[in-house]
């Protein structure tokens, strides 16, 4: 009678509410991070050899693109042997890596909307052109993105790809018709002195001033017509190359979707974990 008093008064385990749940979190967790495995082991590789086989100018995307695949390999490649092996130090290392890569996928959710929020393209009056201004952005986006120790790389790998060829390629364009195109950000801002200066349209890529020219912007005498200068050390350059990072960086619906299905795998691979550490300990 005593133990069965006994056995009554006994606290459930914190595990005990997974006794009967009859869905195979194990078996699906294995089998998303299978696919998980051969989709980042085919990144991984794709990168790594763009990566040597590409300039300078564009490994700032494929670096960034070598850590993250092998980061999600990692944790695949542990989410994969923890489900098969059941494994408590590989669940542990999987799910490690796994938080990691929350903060990292939520701090880049984090940072498109605030940068969605500042970029704010200014429509020139009686134009179709917009304009950008390094002012509009607060200052941890110029530390985060326009560091000047990198500065002189991005601006020389935007002159070596020729952003404003494109643009310069009708030399016979009239000033309205030049003032009514849709310029892409890179050539509103890099290509051509801002509007506001006053400067006189010659050529797509000769601006004039006045002898008697006093405006105090500094971007408005920052630009030359020198075909390798334009407009590449001007702050609208610079706001236009915060702008492209924006309209690259994919969409807040998109980052926001990643985040759920990133905790939809790792809530699955949760429970695979408790259910294994409850069967331990039958």
């Amino acid at each position: 009678m005593a133990k069965d008093e006994e056995q009554s008064n006994e606290k459930p385990s914190p595990l005990s509410c997974f006794k009967n749940i009859s869905f195979p979190f194990n078996t699906t967790f294995m089998i998303a991070n299978s696919i998980f495995l051969v989709t980042a082991a085919f990144w991984f590789v794709t990168v790594s050899t763009l990566h040597y086989k590409t300039d300078e100018c564009n490994r700032f995307v494929t670096t960034p693109g070598i850590f993250v695949s092998f980061s999600l390999l990692s944790m695949s490649l542990a989410g994969f042997y923890a489900a098969y092996y059941k494994s408590d130090c590989l669940f542990r290392i999987h799910f490690f890596i796994f938080f990691l890569w929350m903060f990292v996928v939520v701090a880049k959710a984090v940072f498109v909307y605030r940068l969605n929020k500042e970029t704010n393209p200014r429509l020139y009056p009686g134009t179709k052109i917009n304009e950008f201004r390094l002012e509009d952005y607060s200052g941890w986006v110029h530390r985060l993105v326009i560091k000047e120790d990198e500065w002189y790389r991005t601006r020389r790998c935007l002159v070596k790809d020729n952003v404003c060829n494109k643009l310069f390629s009708n030399q016979n364009m009239s000033s309205s018709e030049f003032h009514q195109m849709n310029l892409t950000p890179i050539q509103s801002g890099c290509c051509k002195p801002p509007l506001s200066c006053g400067l006189t349209y010659v050529k797509p890529n000769i601006w004039t001033m006045s002898k008697y020219y006093n405006n105090v912007e500094n971007d408005c005498r920052t630009w030359n017509n020198t075909e390798n200068t334009l407009c590449f050390d001007c702050d609208s350059c610079k706001a236009v190359v915060i702008a492209d990072l924006h309209h690259t960086s994919f969409s807040l619906t998109f980052n926001v979707l990643h985040i759920v299905f990133s905790l939809s795998i790792g809530i699955i691979g949760w429970f695979a974990w408790l259910r294994m550490l409850r069967e331990t300990q039958n």
